[in-house]
């Protein structure tokens, strides 16, 4: 019996070996996964360290972006400023135009009679005097 129980130990600690060996494979195959996972982790700090710089740049250009809106703003209140006095402008340029017809259609009529009372001759001799040869 005691051949049959060294024998059995003997398979056992066979069985055991195996299972050690097959745990140490386990485990340095776990370690090289681990070195995989420790070096993806470096590289993804390393992208959020980017990233954070971006994003701080990123800020900063906002910053930059609001503070040119404030400036278009003003620019469009001035402008529209300015819309408003160039209509106003317009309308006063436009009575000038419409008192300076009428004043030309007065003055126009003036002559015509100023034709009749001096003669159209009499006129056109004037007229011819006061040109330069």
């Amino acid at each position: 019996m005691s051949e049959d129980r060294l024998e059995h130990i003997e398979k056992m600690v066979t069985e055991l070996i195996h299972i050690v060996a097959n745990t140490n494979a386990i485990v340095k195959e776990m370690r090289s996964d681990i070195d995989v996972i420790k070096y993806d982790i470096v590289e993804m700090k390393a992208d959020i360290v980017e990233i954070k710089a971006d994003i701080v740049k990123m800020k900063a250009d906002i910053v930059e972006i609001k503070a040119d809106i404030v400036k278009m703003k003003a620019d469009i209140v001035e402008i529209k400023a300015d819309i408003v006095k160039i209509k106003a402008d317009i309308v006063e340029l436009k009575q000038g135009q419409i008192r300076l017809e009428n004043a030309v259609r007065e003055i126009k009529e003036e002559q015509k009679s100023f034709f009749e009372m001096m003669g159209e001759h009499d006129v056109a001799i004037r007229t011819l005097r006061r040109r330069t040869v």
